[in-house]
């Protein structure tokens, strides 16, 4: 998927669960982080040499969670929530990466991977996943839970 489709996931599912939005659309893309290593295809990959590797991987998204309600529970309220936002944000990213082909690693390699195949990033597929999502959108703002609250930094 592209940076603006896992940007627009990010922030309904932020706004759905009434977290701050932008925390989320800064962790929808932070996974993506990978592809400034200028290794998208080296003859052997690895969880740390390719795209879609470490920072694509699940326990990632259960760390920070864990991490995010410690923080939340333990040291700063506020801190905590824009960590949980951020978590959010990082979740949906692997949750849309998910579904196309090359998918997400599950395992302590690059492979095996686990994906459902159903959408290929920048093809007709990913356009439906957009308009889902700009309607869940409208569909937030008309009802409420998408209001200026929602787009501050800290809630």
């Amino acid at each position: 998927m592209t940076a603006g489709t896992h940007i627009l996931a990010g922030v309904v599912l932020a706004s759905y669960l009434k977290l701050p939005v932008i925390p989320a659309a800064l962790g929808s893309i932070f996974p993506d982080l990978d592809l400034s290593k200028g290794l998208p295809f080296p003859p052997k990959r690895t969880l740390f040499n390719a795209h879609r590797g470490i920072t694509h991987h699940p326990i990632l998204v259960l760390l920070l969670f864990i991490l995010s309600i410690a923080i939340k529970d333990l040291l700063n309220r506020t801190a905590g929530v824009f960590l949980l936002s951020f978590t959010v944000g990082y979740a949906s990213h692997l949750i849309l990466d998910l579904l196309t082909p090359l998918g997400i690693p599950y395992k302590t390699g690059y492979y095996p991977r686990l994906s459902l195949k159903i959408f290929k990033t920048g093809k007709i597929g990913e356009l439906f996943v957009i308009l889902l999502l700009l309607s869940a959108l409208i569909y937030q703002a008309k009802t409420g839970s998408l209001d200026y609250e929602s787009l501050k930094f800290w809630r």
